[in-house]
């Protein structure tokens, strides 16, 4: 069987048992001869399937004394028995730190509100109670007992609380030195907010590398994934031994979801030794509310924008409430998987060539994030994302320790909006790296004057957010909020904000020289605004100021639609990935959708490089058409209908 990380495509399937009235037992209708069909007709490198949900009722017989009440039949042994013999790694998806029914046994491990009230879903991670009494012994026993490959840990750092339980705030004084005094910082603005924050975020790490090195002493072969652990949500170093990266992107706009957090996870998996490159992502194969499944089509679409980055898929489809699996939801997903499979050795565990980056600041998440590893104010990054994606960009998002020492293999860098602000040395380590040579692309009023205090020559004006204004782009005239102007000595202007009768009277958008490199202004909050409402004037104003700061390696010459490409290499190939990213996908209005708006008379430029010896094109083969005009190198591509890779071979 393969390991995570040897594997491309997975399903997944659970149901968060949990007793009710008029339930039926658990292992009802659940048939060998389903489980043997999922496995030879879809073939997934792996299956992961309902253990212990957030309720926190296991759904097989466990010993560990949480199992459902109601059960005709060993659910786990079977599957285990089948895939084994199908050759597919069996995963079990379990919740963590979210376990309400382990609360009702144990209401001292839960998590303590500020006023005293203790959580009904999280448990506390000081002292690793619920660790050492359920979680650590209940995956020996997956491993041991069952032989189960791994396991994918749900509920866990974006579920976890801060903590006021007075035996962690006892803890906190001792190990800080800080006297807290008898006050709680539990508000924004309290003393000591951001330190006891900080503590409670050390203490999920603390538990994590507890239990997976408990659990890998006894059994180093069992695969463990923390669920959103080291991703977008928690931008970090990987600090503790977990075998893969892996999360479950939200059912709705999912295509711009996963654009996002792939770019922010392909990073990361680099500061996982132990995980050998494996990571990915679940989509789910419907969205909410109506549980109305997706079409085949719109899960290649969000399959591609993982792949193509370099992580393996996978496809969340519910079970029956007996854990009985919905076989008429499955079969489609045959199509899903003979996709990723076509692609796969030109994708998976590929790298993202270095070309621009925008930079997911942890410093700047930390301070802003509502919870512990919440993606609250993530609207900017992932916007500026899609606008880049949207443009033809070849763009992605490092942090603070990614880009350490590596900064001058981009093109470009680029900080979006911030909310409080980045450290005066990543501040530092920016500037000398545009004197250097490099270009810089700040956006947003606040990420502007942050610069502009650090010693960059430029002027911000004051024009609230929600005034709207007229920006000119080109031969374009459009209204947006929030739009603010710029002013710096030697600037070259890239559009312009007008009054009411449309004349132009200031700049909106700039370049100026910087040392050897060069700096980009947009002083408006550009990532929230397409994340809100796109236009593609967003599109033409990132183009007016990208021209002028670097030339990609690849860019869009002519071509009909949207399409998002991604340069990357992978053994030594060249590839360029090229994704439809037309569609409804984030038409609120729009459930489920058959069709995908091809791209048509797509021609992309490879600039003033020698002519490659070949291109080939993936999957089947082809040879694609080159060209040479005024010195472009010209790909003529034609029709995309979801994702074609080209490889350029010297």
């Amino acid at each position: 069987m393969k390991r995570r990380s040897e594997s491309s495509f997975g399903l997944h399937f659970d149901f968060h048992a949990r007793p009710y009235p008029g339930r039926p037992p658990v292992g009802l209708t659940l048939k060998e001869e389903d489980i043997r069909e999922i496995c030879t007709l879809i073939r997934p490198d792996f299956i992961q399937i309902d253990c212990k949900g957030h309720p926190g009722w296991a759904s097989y017989p466990t010993e560990c004394g949480n199992g459902m009440p109601e059960q005709v039949q060993d659910t786990l042994a079977l599957w285990r028995r089948v895939t084994k013999e199908e050759d597919v790694a069996l995963y079990m998806h379990y919740s963590g730190v979210w376990d309400s029914n382990y609360i009702t046994k144990y209401p001292e491990d839960a998590v303590m509100h500020a006023d005293g009230t203790r959580s009904e879903n999280a448990t506390r991670t000081q002292d690793f109670s619920y660790a050492d009494r359920l979680l650590i012994p209940q995956m020996c026993e997956l491993a041991g007992k069952y032989g189960v490959d791994g396991i994918w840990i749900d509920g866990e750092c974006w579920c976890t609380e801060t903590d006021f339980d007075p035996r962690t705030v006892a803890a906190f004084e001792k190990e800080t030195g800080i006297d807290l005094g008898g006050k709680l910082p539990a508000n924004r603005g309290d003393a000591y907010f951001d330190e006891y924050r900080d503590y409670c975020r050390e203490l999920f790490r603390r538990y994590v590398r507890h239990y997976t090195d408990a659990v890998h002493a006894k059994y180093p072969d069992f695969q463990i994934a923390t669920n959103w652990g080291y991703t977008d949500h928690m931008p970090e170093p990987v600090t503790s031994d977990v075998d893969f990266l892996s999360g479950d992107f939200d059912p709705n706009n999912s295509f711009r979801v996963a654009r996002y957090a792939a770019r922010a996870i392909a990073q990361q998996i680099y500061t996982a030794p132990k995980a050998g490159g494996a990571w990915d992502l679940m989509a789910w194969n419907f969205r909410i509310p109506g549980h109305i499944p997706k079409h085949p089509v719109q899960m290649m679409q969000e399959a591609a924008s993982v792949i193509s980055v370099g992580g393996g898929f996978q496809n969340y489809i519910t079970q029956y409430p007996d854990g009985a699996p919905r076989m008429e939801e499955i079969r489609r997903m045959k199509e899903v998987g003979d996709f990723v499979r076509a692609r796969q050795d030109c994708c998976v565990r590929g790298r993202i060539v270095p070309e621009c980056a925008i930079l997911l600041s942890t410093h700047d998440r930390h301070l802003r994030s509502d919870g512990l590893f919440s993606r609250s104010g993530h609207e900017n990054t992932a916007g500026l994302t899609a606008l880049f994606c949207d443009t033809g960009y070849s763009v992605e998002i490092a942090s603070e320790h990614t880009l350490a020492g590596r900064y001058d293999e981009y093109k470009c860098i680029v900080v979006p909006e911030m909310h409080y602000g980045l450290d005066a040395k990543t501040v530092e380590e920016l500037l000398a790296y545009v004197n250097r040579g490099g270009s810089l692309l700040l956006v947003g009023k606040k990420t502007a004057r942050m610069f502009a205090d650090a010693g960059v020559p430029l002027t911000v004006s004051d024009t609230a957010h929600d005034t709207w204004r007229w920006v000119r782009c080109g031969d374009f005239v459009t209204a947006m909020p929030g739009v603010c102007s710029v002013g710096a000595p030697q600037m070259e202007s890239a559009a312009f904000v007008g009054n009411e009768e449309r004349s132009a009277h200031a700049t909106a958008a700039a370049v100026l020289p910087f040392g050897n490199g060069k700096i980009g202004v947009i002083p408006t909050n550009l990532g929230a605004l397409y994340s809100e409402v796109a236009q593609f004037v967003h599109r033409d104003l990132i183009t007016a100021v990208c021209d002028r700061l670097y030339t990609p390696t690849v860019r869009i010459r002519e071509g009909i639609g949207l399409a998002e490409l991604v340069l990357t290499e992978k053994n030594g190939h060249r590839y360029i990935q090229i994704l439809n990213a037309n569609g409804q996908h984030a038409n609120r209005a729009v459930a489920n959708e058959n069709f995908l708006p091809p791209i048509v008379d797509l021609v992309l430029s490879l600039g003033n490089v020698t002519q490659p010896k070949q291109v080939v094109r993936y999957p089947g083969g082809a040879d694609v058409p080159v060209s040479v005009e005024d010195g472009e190198v010209l790909l003529h591509v034609g029709r995309v209908d979801v994702h074609e890779i080209l490889e350029i071979i010297d």
